[in-house]
C-alpha cells in the first residue's frame, strides 16, 4: 500500500513539473509562427508567379533580412485600444457618407488622430514593407509579374517640347 501511495505520488509531482514545460514549448513554437506570418503572406502573394526554388529562397532571404526592421517598426506603432475603437467608428461613418481614398484616411485622422510618434512609426513600417515588396517585385519575370497580378510601374520621362 505505501509503495503504491509513493508511486502515485511521484507520478503526481513529475506530472506537475513537466506539464508546464511543455506548455513553454508550445508557447515558442507559437512565437515562431508568428515570424514566419510575413514571409508566409509574401508567399502567398506570388504563389500564382509559379516561384522556383531558386527564387523562394531568395525571397526568404529578403524577409529574414527585412522582417526585423519591420516587426521593430511595428511595435513603435502601437495604438492603444481606445484609438483603434474610434478610428473603427469614424472609420465606418466616413464609408457611410461614400468616401473614398485619401479623403477617408484624412477623415479618419481628424476624428481619431495618431500622436506624432505613432504617425512617425506607421511610416516607418510602410516604408520598409515598401522596399520589402520592391525587392521581391525585382525577383520575378515580366511571365511572373502578369501571373501574380503585379501592375508594372511605368517609367516617368518628361517629353522634351520643340522650340
Amino acid at each position: 500500500m505505501k509503495v503504491t501511495a509513493k508511486s502515485c505520488l511521484l507520478l503526481f509531482l513529475i506530472a506537475t513539473i513537466a506539464l508546464p514545460l511543455s506548455a513553454d514549448e508550445k508557447k515558442k513554437g507559437k512565437k515562431k509562427q508568428q515570424g514566419n506570418r510575413l514571409e508566409a503572406q509574401i508567399l502567398k502573394r506570388f504563389s500564382k508567379a509559379e516561384l522556383s526554388a531558386e527564387q523562394t529562397t531568395k525571397l526568404k532571404a529578403l524577409v529574414a533580412e527585412h522582417g526585423p526592421k519591420i516587426a521593430a517598426a511595428t511595435k513603435k506603432a502601437v495604438v492603444s485600444k481606445e484609438q483603434k475603437q474610434a478610428r473603427a467608428a469614424a472609420m465606418k461613418k466616413a464609408k457611410a457618407d461614400g468616401k473614398k481614398g485619401k479623403e477617408l484616411r484624412a477623415a479618419v485622422n481628424a476624428a481619431a488622430p495618431l500622436n506624432a510618434e505613432q504617425t512617425a512609426a506607421a511610416k516607418e513600417v510602410a516604408s520598409s514593407r515598401a522596399a520589402l515588396m520592391t525587392a521581391a517585385v525585382a525577383l520575378l519575370s515580366d511571365e511572373q509579374k502578369a501571373k501574380a497580378g503585379i501592375k508594372q510601374k511605368k517609367s516617368k520621362k518628361k517629353k522634351k517640347k520643340d522650340q
